[in-house]
């Protein structure tokens, strides 16, 4: 194939890998990947193509970070609102390991970058996230396609088909361990808050302001307390 062998592929590559930063809907993963297990015949190149998808990483994550910073990362509703919220969670709790991981859960990488914008993460610590992100990803991605593309060397469609089919995998495994541990964690902060909640002094509440031990049983003031103490005590456990 000549698009293949010419410069203009990794041209490609780095649109794609950039666009997928700020609007989702771009499949670059699919395509490093199948062009992973296509650089296994020599065409194209492991390193120009592993250097083209961490700029284009880097580039994405940039201009996301200004949509951050101009937007407010507000998402009006649908995956990424929701992506949105989970992220700006994370980034609060694990800082910057939510960067990285974010990168390899679906719209994650988005979520994050954005995020980062709108909380005014230091630009400098963002760019050396973003930096060590695109690397591990473009590790990653190409590494699964290239193993496809060694396991059959002789069909080029079967390899470029297996790394795909291990890129969707481990992205259901990714994503199913995240939402468990989400989970986890809400569950632990609800129960703590309960906890936090002050209960309500019940004797101090049902206590008469002044003593009525001098009145007779049937005075007016002593009847209502007695009254609730009753109903209180039959209603606790």
């Amino acid at each position: 194939m000549p698009l293949l062998c010419s410069p203009w592929l990794y041209l490609i590559v780095f649109v794609a890998v950039t666009i997928d930063g700020f609007l989702p809907v771009m499949p670059s993963e699919a395509v490093v990947i199948g062009l992973g297990a296509l650089s296994a015949t020599g065409s194209p190149d492991l390193v120009a193509l592993g250097v083209t998808v961490v700029a284009g990483g880097v580039a994405g994550d940039r201009l996301s970070y200004l949509l951050g910073v101009r937007t407010g990362g507000r998402f009006r509703s649908g995956k990424l609102a929701a992506a949105r919220e989970a992220a700006e969670r994370a980034l609060h709790r694990y800082g910057a390991v939510a960067i990285l991981v974010g990168r390899f859960l679906p719209y994650g990488r988005t979520a994050t970058t954005v995020t980062s914008g709108a909380v005014r993460m230091p630009l400098g610590r963002f760019r050396v996230l973003t930096v060590l992100a695109s690397t591990a990803w473009a590790a990653y991605t190409i590494g699964l396609g290239r193993l496809g593309g060694e396991t059959f060397a002789g069909s080029p469609l079967m390899g470029v088909g297996l790394g795909l089919l291990l890129g969707a995998g481990l992205t259901v495994v990714h994503t199913v361990v995240a939402r468990w541990r989400s989970v986890r964690v809400r569950r632990r902060e609800n129960a703590a808050r309960a906890e936090a909640v002050p209960q309500p002094d019940v004797e101090r509440i049902l206590r008469p302001r002044h003593r009525l031990d001098h009145l007779p049983t049937g005075h007016p003031e002593v009847v209502p307390c007695q009254y609730f103490a009753i109903r209180q005590s039959a209603l606790l456990p």
